[in-house]
């Protein structure tokens, strides 16, 4: 491609904190030959070569930024990542870099393969990439809005979308174990996020914050490191199962009748037990009565006795 890519002008600080580059610039060791991905115009390179002592080869298939980025680093090269010999006679690299560009990649399971093959021993893999459950996307979702951007997270020219468990399994499949993270976080402040749903008519309660809190609602990049940890998987991409939409408000109706029917059956239960203790109370309260009828016409019988005793006290001494 002639073209500048819309990533051509992006700097790099090293200074930087809390942004995709400068997360993953520190996951790179000091003298380390880098293969660069995606290496646009050599910015990133550029600076690990002046600030570590990196070796630093690019490939992109932007033709007028490898350009650019012959000036800035070692080696530059139009070169894809998707197809193995375009890598075989680069090397053996320290680390690899995929700084936002496996989302753009038709099969980033195969990148991920054919880059294993050129990993020195000891050899890591940095990337980033665009967390598709950003509190942004959710709002934008939850007002029924999926607009495509220039650039971010939802990219014109992301081919995947990926939240933490999707980057996972893409490196789980490809024979990849992540050991590191320094993610970047945007987190909007509850106001902002109070009055985002109250403009769609709903309510931030405190289990909601709660619930964004927990399934990290503020990481924007996953940034991490992988390291070769097994044998890849056989298929090129891992779905989760989910349920097409009539089938799964169908099954919930199901399961709600179900749960109904357990919840009347408990009520009726409940009413039998409640019967049962009534009547068992009932009848207890009838023998204590009867109990206490007969108590009372002894007591009665025995007060007789004792009123003709003492007006006839000769009839107790003689019988008669």
């Amino acid at each position: 491609m002639t073209e500048a890519s819309p990533y051509s002008e992006h700097e790099f600080v090293v200074e930087g904190s809390n942004d995709s580059w400068s997360n993953l610039y520190r996951f790179i060791p000091v003298g380390a030959r880098v293969l660069d991905v995606g290496c646009s115009t050599g910015n990133l390179g550029a600076a690990l070569e002046s600030t570590k002592n990196c070796t630093v080869v690019g490939i992109d298939i932007f033709e007028s930024d490898i350009a650019i980025a012959k000036t800035r680093i070692t080696r530059a090269e139009v070169r894809d990542v998707s197809n193995p010999d375009d890598l075989a006679d680069l090397g053996q690299f320290d680390v690899i870099v995929f700084a936002d560009v496996l989302e753009h990649l038709l099969d980033p399971h195969a990148a991920l393969l054919a880059c294993a093959g050129i990993l020195a021993e000891g050899g890591t893999i940095v990337y980033s990439i665009p967390n598709m459950a950003h509190l942004s996307v959710r709002l934008d979702l939850l007002a029924g809005h999926f607009g495509y951007t220039q650039t971010g997270i939802l990219d014109h020219t992301h081919v995947h979308f990926y939240d933490r468990d999707a980057v996972d399994t893409l490196f789980a499949d490809a024979g990849f174990t992540i050991t590191d993270e320094r993610s970047v976080s945007i987190e909007y402040p509850p106001r902002f996020i109070e009055d985002r749903l109250a403009d769609l008519g709903l309510t931030a309660s405190p289990a909601f914050h709660s619930m964004l809190k927990s399934t990290e609602a503020d990481v924007l990049q996953l940034v991490g490191r992988a390291v070769p940890s097994g044998a890849p998987a056989a298929q090129s991409l891992s779905v989760r199962d989910r349920t097409f939409p009539p089938l799964e408000i169908s099954a919930y109706a199901t399961a709600l009748e179900a749960q109904n029917e357990a919840v009347r059956q408990e009520a009726d239960a409940t009413r039998e037990t409640h019967r049962l203790t009534l009547e068992a109370a009932l009848h207890s309260a009838e023998v204590q009565r009867h109990r206490a009828d007969s108590f009372e016409a002894q007591l009665a019988a025995v007060q007789q006795r004792l009123t003709q005793l003492k007006s006839h006290p000769l009839q107790s001494s003689f019988g008669y």
